[in-house]
């Protein structure tokens, strides 16, 4: 009996979240419209709807039922991103920007900065490149970062949207249990290192890397010292749990970057204190 009703507990608890998420963002009345909606017709969990970013008439695209719903809260009210810069980054490079919640916060917190918002997953990248078509100051690329220049698969782990991998268009991952991949959901993208986007975009100098890319910082951070002495700041995500040595690829990296704040499972360095004061 305690059991059961344990369960049903978790069960309640999780269903309030879930409507608190979407109050959240949308607001107690449009919130339970939404959610009467797609109980009714589950269909349209996939079609994009407008939510109102708070403070500002700007209004971004996500898709009910998924997990934009959770990264535009995270974003936008839990302010994952807002670290306080000594100085306001100029340049800008948001790896894994999904649909673009990120790069349209980076541009507005920093409407004097370059944002290039690097996405692979062409459904996420539509979308994407529909939230920041109002912003000049973002360029939206639809490919992967690596740790070489070439063609990568986007695959499906069963994460959702804002799971989905990238691997080497030779590698299963089959015998792999490190391997982020997964099913491939057919799409073949452009891989990019950090010095090609650099490069092709006239970048000299990084003033704040963001990495979000579900296990592809290993590749990345492991292959870095071409072009890491051209970064002030990163704010990484780490995935272990989807391919271990991320977390020791990263600090591996970045032993040179002695300033180190934490805001949820965001990490942030930078080289010092004329970079970033602190956490807002």
């Amino acid at each position: 009996m305690r059991r059961h009703l344990g369960y049903l507990w978790h069960d309640i608890n999780q269903r309030i979240e879930h409507v608190a998420t979407y109050i959240i963002c949308f607001g107690l009345a449009r919130a339970c419209l939404i959610l009467i909606t797609l109980a009714i017709r589950p269909s349209l969990r996939a079609r994009a709807v407008l939510a109102s970013v708070p403070d500002s008439e700007l209004k971004l695209l996500v898709r009910p039922g998924t997990s934009d719903i959770i990264v535009f809260n995270d974003i936008f009210h839990g302010k994952e991103h807002e670290w306080k810069f000594a100085v306001p980054p100029s340049a800008i490079l948001d790896a894994g920007a999904y649909t673009g919640l990120s790069a349209a916060y980076f541009a507005m917190r920093y409407p004097q900065a370059r944002v290039i918002a690097l996405e692979p997953s062409p459904e996420n990248f539509a979308l994407l490149t529909q939230n920041v078509s109002s912003f000049e100051n973002i360029q939206a690329i639809n490919g992967a970062l690596w740790n070489e220049s070439g063609r990568l698969v986007v695959t499906d782990p069963g994460r959702g949207s804002w799971g989905l991998t990238v691997k080497a268009s030779d590698d299963s991952g089959t015998n792999d249990p490190g391997n982020a991949g997964g099913p491939s959901d057919g799409s073949a993208v452009p891989a990019f290192t950090v010095s090609d986007i650099m490069r092709d975009y006239g970048v000299d100098r990084l003033d704040l890397l963001k990495l979000d890319i579900e296990g592809s910082e290993k590749e990345v951070l492991s292959s870095s010292d071409s072009w890491i002495s051209r970064v002030s700041a990163i704010s990484v995500e780490l995935h272990d749990r989807f391919k271990p040595g991320c977390t020791r690829a990263f600090f591996n990296a970045v032993s040179d970057f002695p300033i180190e704040m934490h805001r949820g499972e965001k990490i942030l360095v930078a080289r010092d204190e004329s970079h970033i004061i602190s956490p807002q």
